[in-house]
């Protein structure tokens, strides 16, 4: 089974009505259920659960009285606030259209309150509780909260154009890349055509802009340096971004034949420091904007390729087909940072004989 399918079965069990009979078949529990569940997807395209440090509540009231004080100082006029929250625990109420902000409560007692309905989220743990009753929401794939998709649908693209484009190079413009029909060399980027940068980043900005939905595909992203980012992801409907800088490995002839360029792991190593100075510097130019750095590596590399070689067997062709990046310390950002993805090789086999 997909993930997808698997979020759609996750999202479409009946929440409101378990919250219903955990409230002793409150009749007004539907309603604040259901407009608690909208508020979390409302929140989430300003906040994005993956990235934070502790724990999220979000809470309907069924009485009418206080839980925590809502003060004038507690109300959220402008939803871009909450993209500038960091604190290690945040918690918002949603009363009369309005919501309440505190991120300054440790004691956590209040969740045993009888007429609330509290969804709470916690390094990938998501779950209603009611009425001292925990409603689990399945955690089976690669998503953090079934209510914040935005970066899922990203990943599950990425793996679809590596398995589906890259593996056996079935995408016309990919397959302009390569220097023999074999899928052995890359083009020198010394040519007209610019090769190979340009033909991939084209293809994976053309497979991105058709793949997902209400986002905006950007190419050559000008982030004031040197060298702009390969490709921006912009959603339309929610405060959040991707930078995705992409590397390739392996070998590089010119039209005379002769070996211009070797790319090894190093290569990969440098794209993930360049990425993580991208992404600085996007932060600092838009600090409003939810960002999420991606680094794609696609791995052209072979055994034993000299000039001469025209043909290779399985063994060297494919020897590098499982091999992952040997990353230096420094540069494993995807480690120590939230907003840094785990770096994702695209291994493009050649036609081997």
């Amino acid at each position: 089974m997909t993930d997808q399918k698997l979020i759609d079965i996750v999202r479409n069990e009946n929440y409101p009505l378990k919250i219903y009979n955990a409230l002793n078949c409150n009749n007004n529990s539907i309603n604040f259920s259901t407009e608690l569940i909208k508020t979390i997807t409302a929140i989430y395209r300003f906040i994005e659960p993956s990235h934070l440090n502790g724990k999220l509540i979000i809470y309907k009231r069924i009485a009418n009285d206080e839980l925590l004080p809502r003060k004038a100082e507690s109300i959220i006029y402008n939803m871009d606030e909450l993209t500038q929250i960091n604190t290690k625990t945040i918690i918002i109420e949603s009363y009369e259209g309005q919501l309440y902000l505190w991120n300054d409560i440790n004691d956590a007692s209040f969740l045993n309150d009888t007429n609330t309905i509290f969804y709470c989220y916690e390094n990938n743990i998501e779950y209603f509780y009611v009425n001292q009753h925990k409603i689990e929401i399945p955690h089976s794939f690669e998503c953090s909260s079934i209510y914040a998709l935005h970066y899922f649908y990203l990943n599950s693209a990425l793996k679809q154009y590596k398995q589906e484009k890259i593996l056996t190079s079935n995408c016309i413009l990919f397959k302009e890349c390569w220097d023999d029909e074999n899928r052995l060399f890359f083009k020198s980027s010394n040519t007209k055509q610019k090769m190979p940068e340009a033909k991939m980043q084209e293809s994976l900005n053309a497979f991105l802009s058709s793949a997902l939905r209400g986002v905006e595909v950007v190419r050559e992203y000008n982030l004031n340096a040197s060298k702009p980012v390969d490709i921006r992801v912009k959603w339309t409907d929610a405060n959040k971004s991707a930078l995705i800088e992409l590397k390739w490995l392996g070998k590089s002839k010119n039209e005379e034949g002769r070996i211009t360029v070797t790319y090894t792991d190093s290569r990969a190593d440098d794209g993930a420091r360049q990425l993580k100075e991208y992404l600085d510097m996007y932060d600092a130019d838009t600090p409003n904007i939810i960002s999420k750095a991606y680094l794609v590596i696609i791995d052209g590399r072979r055994k034993c390729a000299n000039e001469n070689v025209k043909t290779i067997n399985s063994k060297n062709g494919l020897y590098y087909e499982n091999k992952e990046i040997n990353f230096s310390d420094e540069n494993k950002y995807f480690e120590r940072l939230k907003n840094f993805a785990q770096p994702i090789r695209m291994f493009a086999k050649p036609i081997v004989s």
